[in-house]
């Protein structure tokens, strides 16, 4: 999560925002704005390694963009915690000092969550990848080459979810050079606590997208907030529509950050293989919070096309959907557009 890097993380991206004529007062949202009734405030600013997004309707403009100003501010504090790229963030000094000792809540609060989203997708989510991602980003990026079976092997003996440990106020590395990265579950964090910060000041209706992790509240009048998931290149078809009334939406694609031409090595690494997954392009997970959709979607790639939606159809209040590499779709029973 850096603030100098945008990543093209974008497979989300919102659409028609008053598109739905839902009745509000016996007056769609439209309409109201219109009449000057409600106000639309939104702002998008360059954070958490991507483009964030935040959008409330509100009846007073004036609060509401202080309301909004205030969400970014949030974003800051809580990037200079949780971002592997700051050298001064807790999550940084954890990764050079193997210990952290009294961090603050909301690290915890990430790396405990983390810990048991390892569990329950039999650690294909893992937040101790971060050798392995090390060793792609340096290969591919800096050397111009793919990583080496050697090197993938010695970046493999120092992954493992296992030896995180938190405990009370205190975390430990327990396997030396171990790197921890919330990438896959930060952002989704972020998302989350500003819209519950937002909810707390009295804005009832708000969409907050961080580069493709969404979460909302309200449904600006029952009829949501209308968002399109893109289809991965060569997938065909129309792009789905859904729309979210106080839930949240991730998606995790190959083409998001593609090290390779054929998209074959990319951003997402297995952590029990040291390879990027091969048969699925994107997943797109819809959950009660960000967090866990963000973290579910990168678990759901990893996992496949066949135990992916399988994990996802087990887990309660999950639906989602895995798009293959050759366009074919599975979602979970529940999963609707």
């Amino acid at each position: 999560m850096s603030k100098d890097s945008i990543s093209r993380r974008t497979m989300l991206r919102v659409v028609g925002r008053v598109g739905a004529s839902a009745a509000l007062g016996g007056l769609a949202v439209a309409e109201l704005i219109r009449r000057g009734r409600l106000k639309r405030v939104r702002r998008t600013e360059a954070r958490l390694g991507t483009l964030v997004s935040v959008e409330v309707v509100h009846e007073d403009a004036a609060a509401a963009r202080q309301v909004v100003g205030g969400a970014f501010d949030t974003i800051g504090r809580l990037e200079g915690i949780l971002s592997r790229h700051d050298r001064e963030s807790q999550l940084s000094r954890l990764n050079r000092e193997g210990r952290l000792d009294a961090p603050d809540a909301h690290l915890l609060n990430v790396l405990a969550a983390a810990q048991d989203l390892s569990r329950q997708t039999a650690g294909a989510f893992d937040v101790t990848v971060g050798p392995l991602l090390q060793l792609y980003e340096r290969a591919f990026v800096r050397e111009g080459r793919e990583p080496r079976s050697e090197e993938i092997r010695m970046a493999l003996q120092r992954v493992g979810y296992e030896a995180l440990v938190v405990e009370g106020s205190t975390v430990l590395l327990e396997r030396p050079g171990m790197a921890v990265t919330v990438d896959g579950i930060g952002k989704g964090y972020v998302v989350d606590q500003v819209v519950s910060q937002m909810r707390r000041m009295g804005i009832e209706d708000v969409l907050v997208d961080a580069g493709g992790d969404l979460a909302s509240a309200g449904t600006q009048g029952g009829g949501g907030w209308p968002v399109t998931i893109q289809r991965p290149p060569g997938a065909g078809g129309p792009s789905p529509l859904l729309h979210l009334r106080g839930d949240a939406l991730a998606t995790s694609g190959d083409y998001m950050r593609a090290f390779t031409s054929d998209r074959t090595a990319h951003h997402i690494v297995d952590p029990r293989t040291g390879r990027s997954p091969r048969d699925v392009a994107s997943t797109s997970v819809r959950a009660g919070s960000a967090m866990r959709s963000d973290a579910l979607s990168t678990a759901s790639m990893i996992l496949g096309w066949d135990e992916g939606p399988a994990v996802l159809q087990s887990l309660e209040g999950v639906e989602g959907m895995v798009v293959a590499k050759w366009g074919e779709t599975r979602s979970t029973t529940g999963w609707s557009v």
